[in-house]
């Protein structure tokens, strides 16, 4: 399968492994990557096929100002043991490029196939379910986020169905909550 392929099937693939409260994750993706956010792009999951290193990186990464990815680093740090028990032993976290931080792990590239498409989903929506609670506790209430309520279908003048774009600003919540948590 060529790359562009690949990246653009995982993110459906992720979403199918994941509990309904989570998986409507927003994607993007480049020539080499894809990404999967919730609140805030910058807080986003990644995988980053890693050509001349002959490696896929998949994780969590903190790209928003150095301030709010020290925080976060920090907090994840705080809660390392909750990360090891979700992920395993193999996740890196640490400060990067940037003022950039991130909690991640090397994959070996391999045959971009359906197998490594397979494996690589599971894994994303491993931590997706093991760190976004996570970080919507931890989340500074200064840091933007912004979820996105389920498109509904509005009706155009022809009286065909399309979806709305609208978005409205809510509050972070964590996956299963009720109540939305506080911000200033």
């Amino acid at each position: 399968m060529q790359p562009r392929e690949f990246l653009r099937r995982l993110p459906a693939a992720v979403r199918a492994k994941l509990p309904a409260e989570l998986a409507e994750c927003r994607s993007g993706s480049g020539f080499s990557l894809v990404q999967l956010w919730y609140g805030n792009r910058a807080l986003h999951y990644e995988t980053w096929l890693r050509h001349r290193q002959d490696v896929i990186e998949i994780g969590l990464h903190f790209e928003a100002d150095p301030l709010t990815n020290m925080r976060l680093l920090a907090a994840f740090r705080a809660r390392e043991r909750a990360v090891r028990m979700g992920l395993g032993d193999g996740t890196r976290i640490e400060e990067w490029d940037r003022g950039w931080t991130r909690l991640w792990e090397p994959v070996s590239l391999g045959t971009l196939d359906e197998a490594l498409l397979a494996r690589l989903a599971s894994r994303l929506a491993r931590y997706i379910t093991t760190c976004e609670p996570l970080l919507r506790e931890e989340l500074p209430a200064d840091v933007p986020w912004e979820l996105r309520p389920r498109r509904a279908p509005s009706r155009t003048p022809r009286g065909r169905t399309r979806s709305s774009a609208s978005t409205t600003r809510t509050p972070a919540c964590s996956p299963g909550s009720a109540r939305p948590r506080e911000r200033p």
